[in-house]
């Protein structure tokens, strides 16, 4: 396996599971409690680059996309989830972001939040999504550290262990793919204190996320001592297609 231009073992990398359908709760915990989110600053972010299309490569239940009207700009989701699909703002295509099927050079940006640790080789996505971008078109992905919310290692089986997107690793994989004359990467780095768990509801939410399942989640939120402050450390990169030389 290949990405970010270096040679991975796989036994050292894990591509994280898709549950979306065999337990959207997991996932839709994330709306269950306060939290601080990238989907607000992606969408500004695009607005700022003057974006009127959109495309959100495993945009699952329309986050993103359900922020992006009252900013003057139209979405496409595409996710392989039914489940997911079915609870996403239209227009919405189930497909892989692997292989998308957009024509080149047809939308003002591109997100992959959250989602290209699904991807045995992120490198591939992520070319696609620059292929479908227009020149000076902006991609956004982001994906939290290995080491984020620290508080809660002793209760998130596998934590620490790397999977193929990463935030330590996130700005070189997307740097390997944006490289041609007049592309430019940049990443928005977070670590701090971002997270509070103020109720056992907000803790069992934030297990949820991390992969528990219900039974677990709320058994392991009745050990927490609340509220608890997580330390949030991750990334978003932004890379933006560079224009082509006038002949």
């Amino acid at each position: 396996m290949r990405a970010g231009g270096r040679s991975w073992d796989p036994a050292e990398v894990t591509v994280r599971p898709a549950d979306y359908d065999d337990d959207p709760g997991r996932f839709l915990a994330a709306e269950e409690h306060p939290h601080d989110d990238v989907h607000p600053h992606v969408a500004a972010r695009f607005a700022a680059a003057g974006a009127r299309t959109v495309l959100d490569v495993g945009g699952g239940n329309g986050r993103l996309a359900r922020l992006l009207p009252p900013l003057s700009m139209r979405c496409l989701v595409i996710d392989l989830s039914p489940v997911m699909l079915a609870l996403a703002p239209r227009p919405c295509v189930r497909a892989d972001g692997s292989r998308l099927p957009i024509a080149d050079d047809a939308v003002d940006a591109v997100a992959a939040l959250y989602t290209l640790y699904h991807f045995a080789d992120p490198v591939e996505a992520i070319t696609q999504a620059r292929r479908v971008l227009r020149p000076g078109g902006l991609f956004a992905a982001c994906a939290p550290n290995r080491d984020s919310h620290p508080e809660l290692a002793e209760l998130v089986p596998g934590w620490g262990s790397a999977s193929t997107f990463d935030g330590e690793d996130a700005l070189d994989i997307v740097a390997s793919v944006f490289t041609a004359p007049g592309d430019h990467v940049a990443t928005d780095r977070w670590d701090g204190p971002l997270v509070t768990l103020s109720t056992v509801s907000d803790a069992i939410a934030s297990l949820r996320v991390h992969g528990l399942s219900a039974a677990s989640a709320s058994a392991a939120a009745r050990t927490l001592e609340l509220p608890l402050t997580l330390t949030a450390r991750g990334c978003v990169v932004y890379a933006t297609k560079g224009l082509r030389p006038s002949s």
